[in-house]
């Protein structure tokens, strides 16, 4: 059985029997069929549990992200993303492209000022801003105090205050105007006259940059005054 393993692998390895066999592979209706039963063993519930099984092994994810590195796997990704083709996928659809010129039109109309102002100004949409704002800001207490601070409860990093995050604030490292000149900081956007407001939202947005800690208010006024804080003495 062994010597027969062997002639038959030996026979399939000639270089005559590999050319025939792509020839035949190679015809339109042998192409055909495959593609067929790839299409059907692909839906099947069976095909469909061994794809995701074999996707899903270990060396399977090393050689697909070894591959994904390379620099003739990176040019063919960009060709494919600026063919014709792809761009008409990511094309806005037509629902969308008329919802938002009808926005457009509607913000530009001098007769819903009146209107946008109310609803801007509306107990409704003022509670549900501070409720988003107040989540992210708690997003960013918490990021900034796990990593310099070592804790999972949002605290200050000079006294270690953690007994409500109302008595925490968001503090630039090097001054607020002094980091207008970090380089990193601009690049992405930064900009001392940001409003205490929106800096959560662009910090979260910005993927938590370096440069920020958190403080009490006690600390980071302290520190804003005599240049370090009391307990830092």
């Amino acid at each position: 059985m062994k010597n027969e393993r062997q002639k038959n692998k030996e026979y399939e390895s000639r270089p005559e029997v590999k050319a025939k066999r792509k020839e035949v592979r190679d015809r339109p209706e042998n192409k055909a069929k495959q593609k067929s039963y790839n299409k059907k063993y692909k839906e099947s519930k069976e095909g469909k549990a061994k794809i995701t099984a074999y996707l899903q092994r270990p060396e399977v994810k090393a050689r697909k992200k070894a591959r994904e590195q390379t620099p003739k796997y990176k040019a063919m990704r960009k060709k494919q993303n600026e063919s014709d083709k792809r761009k008409a996928k990511r094309k806005e659809p037509e629902s969308r492209r008329k919802q938002r010129e009808w926005q457009k039109k509607y913000d530009l109309d001098p007769k819903n000022e009146l209107r946008k102002k109310k609803y801007a100004h509306s107990p409704i949409t003022l509670a549900r801003r501070k409720t988003i704002r107040d989540e992210i800001r708690l997003e960013v207490l918490q990021y900034y105090s796990k990593r310099l601070s070592k804790s999972n409860i949002p605290c200050c990093r000079c006294c270690g205050e953690k007994s409500h995050v109302d008595f925490l604030a968001i503090d630039h490292i090097a001054g607020r105007k002094e980091m207008d000149s970090e380089p990193e900081l601009v690049k992405i956007g930064y900009s001392s006259s940001k409003k205490i407001e929106v800096l959560g939202q662009w910090i979260k947005k910005n993927n938590f940059p370096k440069g920020f800690q958190i403080l009490c208010h006690n600390c980071n006024v302290a520190k804003g005054i005599y240049g370090e804080c009391p307990h830092e003495k």
